[in-house]
C-alpha cells in the first residue's frame, strides 16, 4: 500500500534523517545499551505511571506466562536476517521487501536486551492472530491477544504536518486520495461515490481509466477541505494520524484494525465522525455537520487532544522497552 505523503519534501528530509541516524546507530556496540537499561526503565518516575501502566496493558495484555516458538530470534538473528534481505535486493537484484523502517524500529529497543533473549515477530500490514505471542505493528481491534503491539514502521504511522488553515475557511466538501490496491472498501467507496456533489475522492494509483482515477493531491492541498475521509486499506488508514492533528475533520467507519495509535479506543463522533461501513449515510452526516461547526471544532479539538499523547518521543521510547520487557519476562527470558 502506497502512502499519500510520498511526495512530500518535509517527509522526504524526515526520511533522508531517520535512515542515516538509524544506520550510524548501528556501529555502537549493543553491550552499551544493555548497560543503560536499567536506567531507561527508571525513567517511569519521570512520568505519570497509571497512565504509562494503562498504555503498557493495553499493548500487551497478558498476563500469564507463555512459551515463545522454535522460530523466535536473538537480536542477532535480526541483524542478519536484515542483512540478508539487502543482499538479495541489492547484489541478486531478488524482488524482497527489506522492511528496513520495520527493523530499525525493533532493533532500537531490542538491543536494551540481553544477546540471549529471543522473541517471535511479524513484520507488514498484520490482519490476524497468532497463536504464539507475537511482537506486530498492526492487529485486529477484535480477538488479538496473541498480537502485541510495538512502535514500528513509526517513520510512515507518526508523521504530522502543521495545518495552518481554519475550518471555517476550509472548502465545505470531504476529500480522499489514495491508493486503491488490495482494499474492497476503497475499490466500493471510490466506484460506488465519487459522483456525490459534496466528495471530491479518487484515486492515485494505480493509473486506470475510471472515472474515479484523479492523480495525486498532496497533503497540504487536502487539508484544505473540511472533512478528510480515512479508509483502511491493507490495515489501518495511514492518513489518520495527521488528519487527527488538523484542523479538518477524519470520517470514517469505525476502525477494524489498530497500531500503537491505538485506534481501538477513539469514541464515533467524539474524535472523528463514524459513517457505515457502506458510507451509505456519509453524505447525509457530513451535511449534518456542515450545518453544525460547532460540533465539528469540538471533533477537532477532542482529535488534537488524543494525537497529542503520541509526540512526547522519550515517553513513547520508554513505554516501547517497556513491552519488550514484560514481554521478555512473561516468557521466563528475564
Amino acid at each position: 500500500m502506497k502512502i499519500y505523503f510520498v511526495r512530500d519534501k518535509h517527509l522526504q528530509l524526515k526520511k533522508l534523517f531517520y535512515y542515516l541516524s538509524n544506520s550510524l546507530a548501528l556501529l555502537i556496540p549493543k553491550f552499551i545499551f544493555r548497560i543503560l537499561l536499567s536506567r531507561e526503565i527508571s525513567k517511569v518516575n519521570n512520568f505519570n505511571k497509571s497512565y504509562i501502566k494503562k498504555r503498557l496493558k493495553y499493548y500487551i495484555g497478558l498476563t500469564n506466562n507463555f512459551s515463545i516458538s522454535s522460530e523466535a530470534l536473538t537480536v542477532n538473528d535480526l541483524w542478519a536476517n536484515q542483512l540478508i534481505a539487502f543482499y538479495e535486493n541489492v547484489v541478486k537484484k531478488k524482488v524482497k521487501k527489506k522492511r528496513t523502517t520495520y527493523f530499525f524500529d525493533l532493533y532500537e529497543y531490542f538491543r536494551y536486551f540481553p544477546a540471549q533473549v529471543r522473541l517471535d515477530y511479524k513484520f507488514g500490514d498484520i490482519t490476524s492472530n497468532f497463536n504464539t505471542p507475537t511482537i506486530v505493528k498492526s492487529r485486529p481491534v477484535l480477538a488479538s491477544k496473541n498480537s502485541i503491539i510495538l512502535n514500528l514502521n513509526k517513520i510512515r504511522h507518526f508523521h504530522f504536518v502543521k495545518d495552518k488553515n481554519q475550518f471555517k475557511d476550509k472548502i465545505n466538501r470531504a476529500v480522499w486520495r489514495g491508493n486503491s490496491n488490495n482494499s474492497k472498501s476503497r475499490k466500493y467507496f471510490i466506484s460506488n461515490f465519487q459522483h456525490v456533489e459534496l466528495f471530491d475522492i479518487g484515486q492515485h494509483g494505480p493509473k486506470v481509466d475510471k472515472p474515479w482515477y484523479k492523480g495525486f493531491m498532496p497533503i497540504e492541498q487536502q487539508l484544505k477541505y473540511k472533512f478528510i475521509f480515512c479508509i483502511e486499506g491493507a490495515d489501518t488508514a495511514t492518513n489518520m494520524k495527521w488528519v487527527m492533528n488538523s484542523n479538518s475533520v477524519c470520517v470514517m467507519p469505525k476502525p477494524k484494525y489498530e497500531t500503537w495509535f491505538m485506534e481501538g479506543t477513539l469514541i464515533s463522533d467524539f474524535h472523528y465522525i463514524e459513517v457505515n461501513d457502506d458510507f451509505s449515510n456519509a453524505e447525509k452526516k457530513i451535511s449534518y455537520y456542515l450545518r453544525n461547526e460547532n460540533k465539528c471544532l469540538k471533533i477537532i479539538q477532542n482529535a488534537n487532544l488524543f494525537v497529542n499523547q503520541f509526540k512526547n518521543q522519550k515517553r513513547e521510547k520508554l513505554i516501547s522497552i517497556l513491552v519488550l520487557d514484560k514481554y521478555f519476562k512473561l516468557s521466563n527470558q528475564l
